[in-house]
């Protein structure tokens, strides 16, 4: 069954790609309207049978956020948290236009009810309270975002993004790989931007909890 949807999360997992997006549809007069699922906006994971049903970075490679993609969808495969998982045919997977870089767009697409994400209000789910949770995808808009780099004591470091959402302050990890590379090319991009919207995404088990990524970003500047 073939579907559209609008790119909304482009993450590195795993040495390939998680992407995913909010389904439209096109109406009698063409226009694309988004497709709702009670009264939500109904989302879409494409997931494959390799590990953690990530999508192969060839498929991908030139995937952009607010690209509108055609996919031929064979069947849904809810998993838990994860009811958004869809398998599809790996040939159908194709770029058809884009949704344009402003705010009225990305206002009709953002959550604005929830009073937390994913049921709590840290930076992820323990694995004891994961069946209280019955999506695992969501589009914020980020209230006083702050990028900064943490150092870890092995060495390491991870770029992360600090914003407020119904007055709590979340702190995550960015997966967005276009992202990443615009901010290491550019640490002032958000100095100019009017708003930022987050697709925040909620991964895999991790030692016993299931943490909350930033798996897109957009910066509107109007």
């Amino acid at each position: 069954m073939k579907k559209l949807f609008i790119c909304l999360a482009n993450s590195k997992k795993y040495g390939e790609r998680c992407v995913a997006g909010i389904e439209v549809k096109r109406n009698d007069k063409g226009t694309l309207v988004i497709v709702n699922k009670g009264n939500k906006p109904k989302w879409i994971r494409p997931v494959t049978n390799l590990d953690y049903g990530a999508v192969p970075e060839n498929l991908v490679q030139d995937a952009k956020l607010l690209d509108i993609y055609e996919i031929d969808i064979t069947e849904e495969t809810p998993n838990g948290y994860q009811s958004e998982n869809v398998k599809f045919n790996l040939k159908s997977l194709k770029r058809i236009s884009s949704l344009g870089l402003n705010n009225s767009n990305l206002e009709v697409l953002k959550e604005n009810s929830r009073s937390t994400l994913f049921s709590n209000r840290g930076k992820a789910v323990p694995e004891d309270r994961i069946n209280d949770v019955d999506y695992s995808l969501v589009l914020v808009e980020a209230e006083n975002p702050e990028i900064f780099t943490k150092t870890y004591d092995s060495g390491g470091t991870q770029i992360r993004i600090k914003f407020h959402y119904k007055g709590n302050q979340y702190d995550l990890p960015i997966t967005d790989k276009d992202f990443l590379k615009k901010y290491i090319a550019d640490n002032s991009i958000f100095d100019n931007a009017d708003n930022v919207y987050v697709t925040v995404s909620l991964g895999v088990i991790h030692e016993g909890w299931h943490y909350k990524l930033a798996a897109g970003i957009i910066c509107i500047n109007e």
